[in-house]
């Protein structure tokens, strides 16, 4: 069976490590000087017209002799730095296959609770997003845990290396407070639900069917088929309106008619016009109620109510279109803004200038 791609670039780092295990030694060694032969280091006289040793401004000084110089030059060093690789590698093959056998059983554990888990979810009826979510801080908790084995079983102090990770760890989260916010923002999004996957809503004056909620940013289709990528720290502090979270949704259509027509018989043709209409409800009754008077208009409001709360915008259009056609039959006149100017008795406009400014240049 062939090696699945992620257990690669653990597998790689195991082998990088047994390298520098074997060599550690070598290279420690390297670093000590020869020793000095019995009776102490002979001295040598300085010859005739040569200053003492400490005399003069440079002083001559041979280089140091050490083992790693004279592994350098010595012919045999390289074969025998190759054989005692392939003795170390060999000493270090059993370590190298536990390693191997404790990193496929964390992969196949991995793998058998990420399955329990989500037929677990999926029977509690849990978000979708929320079996997610769970589903991978699983997988990570479970790898992570097997590389730190694996890497114990090949005699590496794991604790050293918890500990820089930990130092690591506490740097980037201070650098990356953002992102932190938008991690503990995305887990009260998912336990608080104020949406799911799947609802219309109305978010920092976005509206769309909410696509995915992550652990960082939550993206949702507006009805142009784009993606917005909003940030759950900002998702959070701004006010949400889910269209979908209740199954009964009422529908108000803004309307106007002119004060010379009678409400009555406006709220009688509205009514006409929608009853029974394929995607309203019976029950409650469509109402239509007067909201104001305005300026140019009486101010009306259809109000009905939907079968489906995911045909809000067709349901929009369609009432609309209805109420339009139902007032231009009956003969009821839907005004536009208008401004009616009085003039003071006596004043003329001709050509733009006032009459009573013609009078007095005459």
């Amino acid at each position: 069976m062939p090696l699945p791609d992620r257990l690669v670039p653990p597998l790689l780092a195991v082998l990088l490590a047994a390298a520098a295990a074997c060599l550690a030694p070598q290279a420690a060694l390297a670093q000590l000087p020869l020793p000095e032969p019995l009776g102490g280091p002979a001295e040598e006289e300085p010859a005739e017209g040569e200053e003492a040793e400490g005399e003069g401004i440079f002083p001559d000084q041979p280089p140091e002799r050490t083992i790693l110089t004279e592994e350098i030059f010595d012919p045999d060093a390289w074969p025998n730095l190759g054989r005692r690789f392939v003795v170390r590698s060999i000493d270090w093959l059993p370590s190298l296959l536990a390693a191997l056998v404790v990193l496929a059983l964390f992969y196949v554990l991995h793998r058998v609770v990420a399955g329990v888990l989500r037929r677990v979810m999926a029977r509690t009826r849990a978000d979708p997003a929320a079996q997610d979510i769970a589903a991978r801080l699983t997988k990570y908790a479970i790898l992570s845990l097997g590389v730190v084995m694996a890497v114990n079983q090949l005699g590496i102090n794991v604790a050293s290396i918890l500990a820089g990770v930990g130092i690591i760890g506490l740097a980037v989260g201070l650098a990356a407070q953002d992102s932190l916010g938008n991690l503990v923002a995305g887990l009260t999004i998912l336990w608080d639900r104020p949406f799911r996957i799947g609802d219309n809503v109305t978010v920092a004056d976005t509206f769309g069917k909410v696509q995915e909620i992550g652990l960082r940013s939550t993206r949702i289709r507006t009805v142009e088929q784009l993606d917005a990528i909003l940030p759950n720290k900002e998702i959070i502090n701004q006010k949400i309106l889910n269209h979908t979270l209740n199954p009964m949704m009422r529908l108000g259509i803004p309307l106007g008619i002119a004060y010379k027509e009678d409400t009555r018989e406006a709220r009688r043709v509205l009514l006409e016009a929608v009853q029974g209409h394929e995607l309203l409800l019976d029950k409650p009754e469509p109402q239509v109620v007067v909201t104001a008077l305005a300026d140019s208009a009486v101010s009306l409001e259809l109000r009905v109510w939907l079968r489906d709360p995911y045909t809000e915008r067709e349901a929009t259009f369609a009432m609309i279109e209805a109420a339009k056609i139902a007032l231009d039959e009956a003969g009821i006149e839907i005004p536009f803004p208008q401004r009616t100017l009085h003039l003071p008795e006596g004043l003329r406009v001709v050509r733009g200038r006032a009459a009573a400014g013609d009078e007095a240049a005459e």
